[in-house]
């Protein structure tokens, strides 16, 4: 399921999406489009990220990104940037994006996959084309291999995922028919809007680069995945060693409060957090005595 969170880490996959200033279209002709494509390629290769799939509509567009070095905010001040100059360059007067782009942490593969297929229909589903395969600014073509694929679109995981471009265009029809079932948590109506709302408007008090680096620090010295550490628990009983470790780093290093880092580990409310920061700091496991040994000592 994606968390409506702006955290970043290596290897985060990021459902990036922003709209034109007051809705108003500003990919409206061919110019912009390929002006919007430069940039995406531009950015891909400055930054080192990795681009799964993009549908660009008139006043807003979808990007599914992977951070491969963690730099999300960095590739993204940039591509918002360097639009907004060639558009304006080009004759649009004054700001272009509504403001900060949006972003959603995807670590559901099914859900990941989804939005692949909701990206594709979206021209369709606005009228703007009869069919997906009709849609010029979409990364659908280069899936169904009616065009070939560009050097800054990843397309290889997805379709391995799919397994073969015929089963994945049998995929996007289901998904066109109302055949397919969406993922749990995938709701197109509240993409603008993460479903957890209160959640979302903490995390955007947090120092995103000070959380992240934290969450880095406690995969690095317990080889637990950023991912699994962020993954909201699954049974009321479960208990993950690193986890506490997280929750005790995260209110040490980046200086947030318990229901702060809470929200930011699958949404754990303050008193199982507080739970764990003890737990932590009282514990005589080796493994967690090693852990903070590497953590406080700066070897992370």
């Amino acid at each position: 399921m994606a968390r409506p969170l702006r955290i970043d880490f290596p290897g985060a996959r990021h459902h990036v999406l922003n709209r034109g200033a007051r809705r108003a279209p500003i990919f409206a002709t061919d110019e912009a489009c390929n002006q919007f494509v430069g940039v995406v390629a531009a950015t891909v290769e400055r930054f080192e990220i990795n681009l799964h799939g993009y549908a660009l509509m008139p006043n807003h567009y979808h990007l599914m990104v992977e951070s491969c070095r963690g730099n999300l905010s960095a590739a993204m001040k940039y591509f918002g940037g360097r639009v907004t100059q060639l558009l304006n360059l080009g004759g649009h007067d004054g700001p272009v994006f509504r403001g900060r782009f949006t972003n959603c942490l995807v670590s559901d593969d099914a859900y990941w996959q989804h939005l692949l297929l909701y990206l594709h229909l979206n021209p369709v589903k606005a009228g703007l084309v009869r069919t997906a395969d009709d849609a010029l600014w979409t990364s659908h073509r280069a899936y169904s291999g009616l065009s070939p694929t560009p050097s800054w679109l990843t397309v290889a995981e997805l379709l391995e995922a799919y397994g073969t471009r015929a089963a994945y265009r049998i995929a996007m029809n289901e998904m066109r028919i109302g055949a397919r079932q969406a993922p749990e948590g995938f709701d197109p109506a509240r993409l603008w809007t993460p479903p957890d709302s209160k959640p979302a408007v903490r995390a955007a008090r947090l120092s995103t680069r000070n959380t992240a680096d934290a969450i880095a620090d406690v995969s690095r010295v317990t080889g637990v995945p950023a991912e699994v550490l962020l993954r909201p628990p699954r049974g009321p009983r479960r208990h993950l060693p690193a986890t506490d470790l997280a929750a005790w780093w995260l209110t040490r290093s980046a200086e947030i409060t318990q229901a702060d880092a809470g929200e930011l580990l699958g949404g754990r409310c303050a008193t199982t957090v507080s739970r764990r920061v003890q737990r932590t700091r009282s514990s005589r496991d080796p493994r967690l005595l090693r852990w903070r040994l590497e953590l406080d000592d700066g070897s992370a």
